[in-house]
């Protein structure tokens, strides 16, 4: 099964520039996407960005940005009335392809399984950003391995594609 995200170049751009804004102790930004999901015959799927709220970042040094249960709460009650997907996004602040750090996997595999209590039928996953680029990776329920996000899209003017 190939998976294709495709994501409005308007709305990517909202996401980096809230990835961009300084925090006054993390060192990085994080935030959600949620994303409806479309057959491969075209369907419609929605997608929007969760900005995290200042007050649910924890202070931890040990990582660029650590957050709290409440801003979980509030996306998977979000998740919960409404059938979407939930991406974990996060941004890495060069060119080209990123790629997960050890401690991107192990959290992720603490927090996603998480996804799956409000919408089980779902995949859930990651997503890190670069600043031209990015890579992903989804989780079915039931299943322990990820699978890689393929093919990236962004639609609008300029289009971009990358596998």
């Amino acid at each position: 099964m190939t998976t294709h995200l495709k994501i409005p170049g308007a709305l990517l751009q909202e996401i980096h520039q809230d990835l961009s804004r300084p925090h006054t102790f993390a060192a990085e930004r994080v935030g959600f996407l949620t994303c409806g999901i479309a057959d491969a015959a075209g369907g419609g799927q929605i997608l929007l960005a969760h900005r995290v709220a200042d007050e649910d970042y924890v202070d931890n040094p040990r990582v660029g940005a650590a957050i709290g249960g409440s801003a979980f709460r509030k996306i998977l009650q979000y998740a919960y009335g409404n059938a979407v997907s939930i991406l974990h996004v996060h941004r890495h602040d060069h060119r080209g392809a990123p790629r997960f750090s050890p401690i991107d996997l192990r959290s992720a595999r603490e927090f996603v399984p998480s996804f799956f209590n409000v919408q089980r039928m779902l995949p859930h996953g990651i997503l890190v950003l670069s600043l031209d680029h990015a890579a992903g990776q989804v989780w079915d329920f039931g299943r322990p391995a990820a699978r890689p996000i393929d093919i990236f899209q962004v639609v609008g003017y300029p289009m971009r594609k990358w596998a």
